[in-house]
């Protein structure tokens, strides 16, 4: 049996069609949420517009969707995400809606820069994913308002 994995997704990834493009078979799925990490808007990307992060900030969090993947998937997402050089994968504990902690991969940036807006296509497909998955409507908000220029 192929090894396997946990992958949080707090960002366009939480869009399935796209994650299944990404990743292939997704074994299994759940929402999720990281402490102590807020959605920031300051990687930049192709184009100059900006590509979604976390990073560390007491007492908030980052909703997303937990994806059991095999392992040998992220060799294809580190492609898309342009790691090691744009973002990092990470080992992070993350909750998932039970309440119990999982151990999972992310990305995180690895430049970053102040003043960026993403493009209103990519902001959609995170805004889809989240939908999809039933995240909050006050955290979704929040979303929106990390988007905005001065987040």
């Amino acid at each position: 049996m192929a090894a396997t994995a946990w992958y949080f997704a707090y960002a366009s990834n939480m869009n399935r069609a796209q994650m299944r493009s990404r990743a292939g078979t997704i074994l299994e799925e759940r929402p999720a949420r990281l402490e102590n990490y807020e959605i920031a808007f300051n990687k930049k990307v192709r184009g100059g517009t900006a590509g979604a992060n976390i990073r560390p900030a007491p007492g908030k969090f980052v909703q997303g969707v937990l994806y059991k993947i095999n392992e040998s998937s992220f060799s294809n997402l580190d492609r898309f995400e342009g790691a090691p050089v744009h973002y990092r994968r990470i080992q992070i504990d993350v909750r998932d809606s039970d309440g119990r902690t999982v151990p999972a991969q992310a990305y995180i940036a690895t430049k970053v820069e102040k003043g960026l807006r993403p493009a209103s296509h990519y902001l959609k497909t995170i805004l889809d994913g989240a939908a999809e998955h039933n995240l909050p409507d006050e955290y979704v908000a929040s979303i929106k308002s990390a988007a905005e220029p001065g987040s």
